[in-house]
């Protein structure tokens, strides 16, 4: 079943990267970064993975600072860098301790609280862009603006998903 949940999650990861090509490297740059950290820990190489992924994630943190476009990516990034840091059980110090066997806690505790905050943060950025009334990226946007979205969302969705079910 793992298996199964590993690849849904790199088909996750590479529609997200799908969704933003073609365009400017600043938009698809994270999401290449990400795939291959993926690439890398399906592999067995978790560390590496996880330092390609965080970098991942905070480029597209420094991105989303200027660009309301990118706030949705960003969330999606840093929840899938503290998935695989509860995965592979390492702290932000690069010290080894596995999450599952400290003091006999599983892993699924930490799994379901970054779903629930990914969740709540995804809604936060919907209601904040209504708030300020600013339309949405596909908003009056050609249909092919509109798949690229939709890819973004589902890619997200279906990693960020079967990620956290690997540590359920």
């Amino acid at each position: 079943m793992s298996e199964w949940l590993a690849v849904a999650g790199l088909a996750g990861a590479a529609l997200c990267l799908a969704g933003h090509l073609p365009g400017p490297v600043h938009r698809w740059g994270p999401q290449l970064l990400a795939l291959n950290g993926m690439v890398l820990m399906a592999g067995g190489r978790a560390v590496p993975g996880t330092w390609m992924v965080a970098a991942a994630c905070l480029w597209t943190a420094v991105r989303a600072v200027g660009d309301r476009r990118s706030r949705a990516a960003a969330v999606d990034l840093a929840a899938m860098t503290l998935l695989i840091l509860v995965s592979t059980g390492h702290s932000g110090s690069g010290a080894h301790a596995h999450m599952a066997s400290m003091a006999g806690a599983p892993a699924a505790g930490p799994a379901v609280l970054i779903v629930v905050v990914w969740i709540t943060a995804r809604a936060g950025e919907i209601m904040l862009r209504q708030l300020v009334h600013a339309p949405a990226p596909a908003e009056g946007a050609a249909p092919a603006a509109r798949r690229g979205q939709v890819c973004r969302e589902s890619g997200a969705t279906l990693m960020i998903i079967s990620m956290a079910a690997m540590l359920v």
